[in-house]
């Protein structure tokens, strides 16, 4: 209980003490706190660039220098006070949209697919290492023995004879290791699996001389054999097949190393190859003619898809605004159920609907009229098909955005146009479209551009088919650009270059649409 007497009490030398002895530390720990995070986050960004560095990732270790420098120029310099604010947005900007951007863009101009992974050097050291077994050269089954802290090799031919090596020591014997043939070789205490593989990379390195003059080296977990290297490298950089003794150049234009007739090698290597992947999509026979119907498709697939689900949208939504419709709220939720299901949930299930024989929309088709349509085997059919259930997945969100809209326009305008006798249509011609046109459009661009990219739509539904058969690429006439860009990277061929390339034209056409409609939308064409 507060009285006149209430009053506050002078502190005492004591408080006043420890408030002298706390407040030092607190500020140093305050101070010290953002520079001891500075340091660790500059130490882990140097060691991640380190780490890319080691494995060889240049460019990816120069990218992370320049994060960290710049880093800490911004949080250390005090003229760069404003740009710690925009620092982390613009970080995570270059790196999880530039970055992504330029890196489709360098893989579009490159041969880089599933046979053109490699490196050059790494392709070359892949060949290099490749053995052949000449005529006449033996097998053994190999067996590794201890011998105080050295080992012995223990080896066994096809015809039962029995070798045993001097003592060696794992990962130190450069030279060749003799082995003598034995009676008999115990092998109690012989390696097991485990061991062989914590060894592999020394064995590996290991060259037993055997009595007749060749050598044996490691071909298997548990076997040596007297193979050779099978190419030996030129001064010219080219390469000696030392079974044929045929020549391989390496094909800058290919991504392969050749033989003298133009016979490939595998594995090849990326190559940067400039435009060559975009002309194919001109002017290769078996590409250009699908992915310029695959472009139409991709085109009329997104504006019909945009354009039925808006005026499917606007209608029931002016339906839904008449104040005198009971039940509004009940119909609003059961129109909007498609999107409140997952699309992927939702497209499984319309695709099971729609099978020929089991399906429930031939059920009823076959009931009503006799038939039943081969949907997932006729072109025409399987587009129809993707665009009922496409329009069905978005019409609820436009309708939700066309009732949003419709409650912003003044009632005033409604109730002078009853009072002139104009009807519905009218009213929807003259006063709805007119009001909602151009705060709908920035929401119909960015319908269009994701349609336009629904690649996940296409796989789950159809998967691309029917295919075309004039092509070598998996290309079906359902398949958007983007469907169509998924499905040659990651099946058929494994063409990622290619891929890359659709990706970018792909984008460059979103982005040229988005800018257009945007501008019109602003210059206020589209009203007039």
């Amino acid at each position: 209980m507060n009285t006149q007497c209430d009053v506050a009490l002078p502190p005492t030398p004591a408080s006043r003490l420890m408030t002298r002895d706390a407040a030092p530390w607190l500020r140093l720990l305050t101070r010290s706190a953002p520079i001891a995070l500075g340091l660790v986050s500059v130490l882990l960004g140097l060691l991640v660039t380190l780490r890319l560095y080691a494995t060889g990732q240049l460019l990816f270790a120069l990218i992370a220098l320049a994060v960290v420098a710049a880093g800490v120029f911004v949080y250390a310099h005090a003229k760069a006070t404003a740009w710690r604010f925009l620092f982390p947005g613009l970080l995570g900007a270059t790196l999880f949209v530039v970055l992504p951007i330029a890196y489709t863009i360098s893989l579009s101009t490159s041969n880089y697919a599933s046979q053109n992974l490699l490196t050059f050097g790494r392709a070359t050291e892949f060949l290099l290492t490749q053995r052949y077994l000449p005529e006449g050269a033996q097998r053994y089954e190999f067996a590794l023995l201890p011998d105080g802290k050295k080992h012995r090799a223990r080896l066994e031919s096809e015809t039962g004879e029995v070798f045993l090596s001097e003592p060696f020591t794992l990962g130190h014997s450069t030279a060749p290791v003799c082995v003598r043939p034995v009676p008999q070789a115990d092998t109690t205490g012989a390696a097991d699996t485990a061991t062989l593989v914590r060894e592999v990379a020394a064995l590996k390195t290991l060259t037993l001389q055997l009595p007749n003059g060749s050598v044996a080296q490691m071909s298997g977990l548990r076997s040596f054999d007297e193979s050779r290297l099978l190419y030996r490298r030129n001064p010219d950089g080219s390469l000696t097949n030392q079974q044929d003794q045929s020549r391989l150049h390496a094909n800058r234009q290919t991504g392969y190393y050749e033989t003298d007739t133009g016979e490939r090698v595998a594995p090849g290597f990326a190559v940067w190859v400039g435009a060559a992947q975009y002309l194919r999509l001109l002017t290769d026979a078996g590409l250009s003619e699908p992915f310029l119907k695959v472009f139409a498709w991709t085109f009329a697939y997104s504006l019909l898809t945009v354009g039925i689900s808006f005026a499917i949208g606007l209608l029931l939504a002016s339906l839904l605004s008449w104040q005198e419709l009971a039940f509004r709220d009940t119909y609003k939720l059961l129109y909007y159920l498609p999107n409140a299901v997952p699309g992927l949930i939702a497209t499984l299930i319309v695709r099971m609907m729609f099978f020929t024989n089991t399906g429930e929309v031939n059920a009823v088709l076959d009931t009503v009229f006799g038939i039943r349509p081969e949907w997932y085997a006729t072109p025409a059919l399987a587009r129809t098909m993707v665009l009922i259930v496409s329009i069905w997945l978005c019409f609820p969100y436009m309708m939700m955005v066309c009732l949003g809209l419709i409650r912003a326009i003044p009632q005033d305008l409604y109730e002078a146009s009853a009072l002139a006798g104009a009807g519905p249509i009218a009213n929807l011609r003259y006063i709805t479209l007119p009001l909602i046109a151009r705060p709908a459009l920035p929401l119909l661009i960015a319908s269009f551009a994701f349609t336009f990219n629904n690649a996940g739509l296409i796989l789950y539904l159809t998967d691309g088919g029917p295919s075309y058969l004039d092509t070598r690429e998996p290309i079906g006439t359902t398949d958007l650009l983007s469907s169509a860009a998924y499905r040659i990277a990651f099946t058929g061929g494994s063409n990622f270059g290619l891929a890359a390339a659709i990706s970018v034209l792909l984008f460059a056409i979103v982005a040229v649409l988005a800018f257009a409609s945007l501008r019109l939308s602003k210059s206020g064409e589209l009203t007039d």
